[in-house]
């Protein structure tokens, strides 16, 4: 995408200008957006018509929060081609991606996450570096956000964003924060894009600003940042090292020489002298890795042609919403409408002098009880609830949702069996929902790994466990990535690894499920023999990974009988060394 422009004001119209279209072209999906947010909210609206539901009944909201996981899918890397070397490199950038889950909010991000994918059809996950993040022992790392889908603002008619030429990114933040971040004054802080709904000022302490990833003519990632009239940021090579160059001496900001400090040119630096501790010599004119995708990843719910996020769970269950709203406005209208009234003679008398009954009717002489009686207005409502409840069965098979995955207990005669067996079914029919959730994360892990390898100057330290319990220290080192190019003759970063999750991390599986298999399997003497130390330990360490309440505690035990030189557990009088019924 071509955008040189003579000056600064040229370049703000011309990125204004994309925005503004791009947002136009999506107005549709931006009102469709606001729509699903509303049903899952609750909203009373009737499609085609002014008047309001009385009541509602929220199934959009019961259905989306019963597919809600908690889950986190950890990662898996693999090499391209196998050599032992680069086997230890894919530890290490598992251990890298697996300590940012636990170091950053991935807790919060996921369950932001897995709202906006079912409400919305899809997320968006956004990386970046921030050299001046501290993490304790080091500076510099990445940081990752999860964005709502009506925050992003895609180029029109592109469906995947390794094929767009630019992309918008809207953000609102503080007056001050834009004041720290950009080195904006405060004067200048007015001409910021303030936030309206709809005509309507929300007001003057945030703004809004809206950050553009774009190709350049070689392919390179350029981002620019602007606010109103104001332009934040503007890097060509968003990705490429840059150093400060005075414009007389044209020496490094560092090496400066001059007597009154001017002003600096920001310049590419394409190469770095690495001191190769492995063959105890230098390598010159290395070049500095540079990523070449947009910083972005989409998690769909489920693909949908001619879209770029998936289908929303929302659009496809609103018929059987909104028809389930006009019936249970129409219950609650008849019930309010019915009532028992009174049949009295012409000439009855009738008080209300009775704080305890309210009413009492006065008989004269001679009358018969049977002159009075009541007509019962109270109408039959139960087609409407039958009604009610096939609809709301419809809803759930549409997307493949039974009570047992609800959790609501249908048949209490079902064995246990037979019950796990009918909740797996229903689970493997949101299987397609998973598997694109694995996809982002996959995505998201490599996006982490590029980042680490361009910018990550220092070594990273991360702990792990290994298939015996115990902690060890691996690093992340970006100079193990370097590799020798036979075609060009130099050195350059092997990037060359496959992403996946890891499916034996538990995510996959109920807890309960593993817990079971771990104790079959240690009953069936696959783990060795049951009555033996080392077969007990090796079981709580599995029970251990599968987060079984107190594992760790008879790891500990069963570790501390080894090292006294035990061998069987009937040697210590155990009455259940498996610790279960």
């Amino acid at each position: 995408m071509k955008t040189e422009k003579k000056n600064k004001k040229e370049r703000l119209s011309f990125f204004r200008s994309l925005y503004e279209s791009a947002k136009c072209a999506i107005s549709d999906i931006t009102e469709e957006f606001d729509r699903n947010m509303q049903q899952y909210r609750g909203s009373s609206d009737i499609d085609g018509g002014k008047e309001k539901a009385v009541t509602v009944r929220n199934i959009t909201y019961e259905i989306i929060e019963s597919q809600v996981s908690s889950d986190i899918p950890q990662p898996k890397a693999d090499a391209a081609c196998y050599s032992e070397e680069k086997e230890r490199a894919a530890h290490a950038i598992e251990a890298l991606c697996r300590s940012l889950r636990d170091r950053l909010p991935f807790e919060e991000m996921n369950d932001l996450d897995e709202r906006y994918t079912y409400i919305y059809g899809g997320s968006v996950w956004f990386v970046e570096w921030d050299s001046e993040a501290d993490f304790g022992d080091v500076t510099g790392g990445v940081r990752v956000h999860c964005i709502s889908p009506r925050d992003f603002i895609p180029q029109p008619n592109v469906y995947s964003v390794e094929d767009m030429e630019y992309c918008f990114l809207k953000f609102t933040t503080t007056r001050g924060e834009l004041m720290r971040k950009y080195g904006v004054s405060e004067e200048e802080s007015f001409s910021a894009e303030c936030e309206y709904d709809g005509e309507v000022l929300t007001g003057t302490d945030t703004v809004i600003v809206i950050l553009c990833f774009y190709r350049g003519e070689n392919g390179e990632i350029g981002k620019y940042i602007f606010s109103g009239d104001l332009i934040l940021s503007d890097i060509e090579n968003y990705y490429k090292r840059k150093t400060k160059v005075c414009k007389k001496c044209k020496n490094n900001e560092n090496l400066c020489t001059c007597e009154s400090k001017g002003s600096f040119d920001m310049l590419d630096v394409d190469y770095e002298t690495v001191n190769d501790k492995r063959n105890g010599r230098v390598i010159e004119r290395v070049p500095y890795y540079v990523p070449k995708h947009f910083p972005l990843v989409i998690r769909k719910n489920t693909s949908a042609e001619g879209s770029l996020f998936g289908q929303s769970d929302c659009k496809y269950i609103r018929p059987e919403q909104q028809a389930i709203n006009k019936i249970e406005s129409r219950i609650l209208q008849k019930l309010l409408r019915s009532g028992v009234t009174p049949i009295v003679p012409e000439d009855a008398v009738v008080s209300i002098n009775n704080s305890v009954f309210g009413q009492v009717i006065k008989m004269k002489p001679g009358e018969s009880m049977a002159q009075y009686g009541k007509v019962d207005t109270t109408p039959d409502i139960s087609q409407d609830i039958a009604e009610a409840e096939r609809l709301y069965d419809h809803s759930k098979r549409i997307l493949g949702i039974s009570d047992a995955y609800q959790g609501i207990a249908e048949n209490a005669n079902e064995s246990g069996i037979a019950r796990q067996l009918r909740i797996s079914q229903a689970s493997g029919r949101l299987e397609s929902k998973k598997k694109m959730k694995h996809t982002a994360y996959a995505h998201l892990d490599r996006l982490i790994f590029e980042h680490y390898l361009a910018f990550a100057d220092e070594p990273r330290s991360f702990c792990f466990k290994d298939a015996y319990g115990r902690i060890h220290n691996a690093c992340f080192n970006r100079y193990d990535f370097l590799v020798y190019d036979v075609c060009r003759m130099g050195f350059k970063y092997d990037d060359s690894y496959l992403f996946s999750v890891d499916l034996n991390g538990g995510s996959e599986y109920q807890r309960e499920s593993l817990w079971q298999k771990n104790l079959d399997n240690l009953k069936s003497g696959t783990l060795g023999d049951p009555a033996a130390l080392p077969t007990l330990l090796r079981y709580w360490q599995c029970q251990e990974r599968a987060h079984y309440p107190h594992a760790r505690e008879n790891v500990e035990y069963f570790s501390e009988l080894i090292k006294e030189g035990g061998g069987r557990a009937d040697e210590y009088n155990l009455e259940n060394p498996v610790g279960q019924a």
